[in-house]
């Protein structure tokens, strides 16, 4: 831990060194979650690349694509002579990565959020890797305050409504959400509950499952606008939270993200979740 802060000192402080110098340090980000918690920072004139997961806000089109999160490229990211690249856990290959620090990259690797503590957190080591750490501290204490209004909105239901949630990658790349996911994760931070049982991971949805979950709600993640197709789905679309519009469908970074937007995917969930008074005898 004590190598890891003083590793950030010293990045912190080359930055400042390189500000006072007029050279700007460069930067890459290999996560949509990351690269959003930079634009939010107001820090976007440092970066010179970020990966393809990373589309939101729509200024990153103006920016070099390093590749895939999951398959990042050594000669890719090295063209763009980065000081630093801030990724997640689920980057990949390690080889690579290993190539870049010893290509005198500054690699930083930052754990995946599935809480809002977790969420915030980053968003302060974000702000410390990158010499700002009061600035992203001012942040994270305002998504705080958003996260915990919809929070006490949520519990005023009293009762823990069951969510079908569904992750739509295109008709032929349609996965059901079980535990242990983001998926999940993000139900459980508006107290709600995953309505397929005994399914971990992501796994092909199953049309049977789909009818008999009997969920109060439906959450479905595109990775791109418009690739859930209800019309494909009729087991999804006889569900009585699609007949009465306890429905969303929305944008899967900002589900599933967990970045500065995760008061609005909250939010947006929250708003869809039936009043205690209209959810079903599931848990009874």
């Amino acid at each position: 831990m004590i190598s890891r802060v003083l590793g950030w000192f010293l990045l912190a402080t080359a930055f400042a060194s390189s500000a006072q110098a007029g050279d700007s340090p460069r930067v890459v980000t290999a996560d949509g979650a990351i690269t959003e918690i930079v634009y939010r920072l107001g820090l976007e004139s440092l970066l010179v690349g970020v990966d393809t997961t990373s589309g939101y806000p729509e200024q990153t089109d103006s920016l070099p694509k390093i590749g895939y999160l999951r398959a990042l490229p050594f000669e890719g990211v090295l063209a763009l002579k980065p000081d630093l690249l801030i990724t997640s856990e689920q980057a990949a290959p390690e080889e690579n990565l290993e190539r870049l620090a010893r290509a005198g990259v500054q690699v930083e690797k930052l754990s995946s959020a599935r809480t809002p503590d977790a969420a915030l957190e980053r968003i302060v080591t974000v702000g410390e890797l990158l010499g700002q750490q009061e600035r992203a501290q001012t942040l994270a204490s305002e998504l705080r305050l958003q996260i915990n209004r919809i929070q006490q909105a949520s519990q005023s239901r009293g009762s823990r409504p069951k969510v079908l949630f569904i992750l739509a990658a295109g008709n032929h790349s349609v996965m059901l959400a079980g535990e242990e996911t983001a998926a999940s994760a993000l139900l459980d931070t508006v107290g709600a509950d995953n309505a397929v049982s005994g399914l971990k991971g992501y796994k092909p949805v199953n049309r049977e499952a789909v009818l008999a979950s009997q969920p109060d709600a439906i959450v479905i993640a595109e990775s791109t606008p418009g690739q859930f197709a209800i019309g494909s789905w009729p087991e999804v679309e006889r569900l009585d939270a699609w007949q009465s519009g306890h429905r969303l469908v929305a944008d899967g970074m900002l589900l599933l993200g967990f970045g500065p937007r995760l008061p609005d995917a909250m939010a947006a969930v929250n708003e869809v979740l039936p009043a205690s008074s209209n959810v079903s005898a599931n848990d009874s």
